[in-house]
């Protein structure tokens, strides 16, 4: 299904990002932490809106973010883009940072190929990404 924005081009899949707030999550996280989960493409489109969503969670003092990326099909420039503007306002703000996890395998690629794996942590799964976000 292609959507239509307000430029004419088409966007082949919307981005959705929730916070996951799952009890039995929520009692092991910290105040300062907030795990996110993607859904569609990081894009042109869509990275606007996924930048947006974490800022408005920095502004209210959050400075971890796990990232479930397990339903993210794509990620472009403007994506990688978007991860990496945020987490250097982290890093310098408040010595934050972004771990993510459940990464399709096509996806880890992007991450390793542009060297972002060394800039934002990456991990199997949620469990995972909690030990290193408390490490």
């Amino acid at each position: 299904m292609q959507k239509t924005t307000s430029g004419g081009l088409a966007s082949k899949d919307e981005l959705s990002v929730r916070e996951i707030t799952d009890s039995h999550v929520q009692g092991v996280l910290k105040k300062n932490m907030a795990i996110l989960k993607t859904t569609g493409e990081i894009s042109l489109f869509s990275a606007k809106k996924f930048k947006e969503a974490m800022t408005e969670r920095i502004e209210n003092g959050v400075n971890i973010f796990l990232v479930d990326l397990s339903d993210t099909s794509h990620i472009d420039s403007s994506g990688l883009a978007a991860f990496i503007s945020t987490q250097a306002r982290l890093f310098k703000e408040a010595q934050g940072k972004i771990i993510i996890y459940s990464v399709p395998m096509h996806l880890q690629k992007i991450f390793e190929l542009t060297k972002l794996d060394k800039l934002i942590g990456i991990t199997i799964d949620l469990d995972a990404a909690i030990d290193k976000a408390m490490a």
